[in-house]
């Protein structure tokens, strides 16, 4: 009771921009912006003008402002470039749409968006190179999501998406092969299957046919060359699942003959680690287990055929098995 009554739109609109230069004055565009978009809300349609006026102002001072902390950034800090260019930009089309007669402002929101895909792409080149792979890839989600962007920087970005992917995959299977180096088979092994799960969540569509041989062909690499150190260090056991592993990829015929080889010499040590506890095993009436150890061989022989290998390529493992077998009357 006994207070004013409400002010009409014309004082409305005028409190609003007084709070719009309060905000200003203290530093706050974002809340200067809200409180001049109510008052042209606000303002009757003949006094809008002044308030839009206003707005435009205020979006091409920020958005100046911005280019020139932009062009302070160091050269090594791309994303904070990047950010700058992109509020700036969102700025200028802020003052353009509240004054779409105004060429000057027109021309420096052109200018800004010029600087924007460069940018863009400069700032996802340096992630790549610090192999930020996620990063990266967050970026280029959101420029290939803006409908302004060239379709001919469209295509670089794409290009960039796929490659991150097996940028990353190169980086676990490197990961991989120090991880084999330093005894941590464990740490390798987990590495690979990171990289095969993040293969297992692409689309087609993300990878090129070529992208994905050259995936195939990393980590193809990685578990052919872990399986080769296992082999090498004597754990021919541990290294057959990978080594069957790395067959599976379409890698072309002389890597599959080279992982076969690597296979051959797994098997033969197998058979050969295997070999003197299935004699123990038998010499201390422990038939059942002997069986059941010989029986394990003859399965990875199995396997080991539907991976291509010839009965030539076996014969030498095969013939170990085999007079095992018939020392156990098998």
């Amino acid at each position: 009771p006994g207070a004013p009554s409400p002010a009409g739109p014309q004082e409305t609109a005028a409190l609003w921009s007084v709070v719009a230069l309060a905000r200003q004055a203290l530093g706050d565009d974002d809340g200067a912006r809200a409180a001049l978009e109510a008052a042209i809300d606000a303002a009757p349609e003949a006094q809008r003008t002044s308030y839009q006026r206003q707005l435009a102002a205020l979006a091409d001072g920020v958005a100046r402002r911005l280019l020139a902390e932009a062009e302070r950034h160091p050269g090594e800090d791309t994303e904070g470039w990047l950010a700058a260019v992109r509020r700036a930009t969102a700025w200028f089309e802020c003052g353009t749409a509240a004054m779409p007669a105004d060429t000057a402002l027109a021309a420096l929101a052109d200018g800004a968006q010029a600087m924007l895909w460069p940018a863009w792409e400069r700032t996802i080149m340096a992630l790549v190179q610090r192999q930020n792979f996620r990063a990266a890839r967050r970026l280029l989600r959101e420029a290939l999501a803006d409908p302004r962007v060239p379709s001919s920087r469209a295509e670089t970005f794409q290009n960039l998406f796929s490659g991150t992917f097996s940028g990353e995959i190169g980086q676990l299977t490197a990961y991989a092969i120090r991880s084999v180096q330093a005894a941590r088979e464990a740490d390798a092994l987990s590495a690979l299957q990171r990289a095969e799960t993040l293969l297992a969540a692409l689309r087609d569509e993300v990878l090129s046919p070529q992208r994905r041989e050259e995936v195939d062909r990393r980590l193809w690499w990685g578990y052919r060359t872990l399986g080769e150190r296992l082999v090498t260090s004597g754990q021919c056991e541990a290294a057959l699942e990978l080594l069957f592993h790395a067959l599976d990829y379409e890698v072309g015929p002389e890597r599959h003959e080279e992982t076969r080889a690597l296979l051959l010499r797994a098997l033969a040590g197998v058979a050969d680690a295997r070999a003197p506890a299935i004699r123990q095993l038998a010499a201390a009436g422990d038939g059942e287990a002997a069986v059941e150890q010989c029986d394990t061989l003859w399965a990875l022989l199995r396997s080991a055929a539907e991976t291509g290998l010839t009965p030539d390529d076996l014969a030498g493992t095969f013939h170990k098995v085999q007079r095992l077998a018939e020392a156990l009357g098998r």
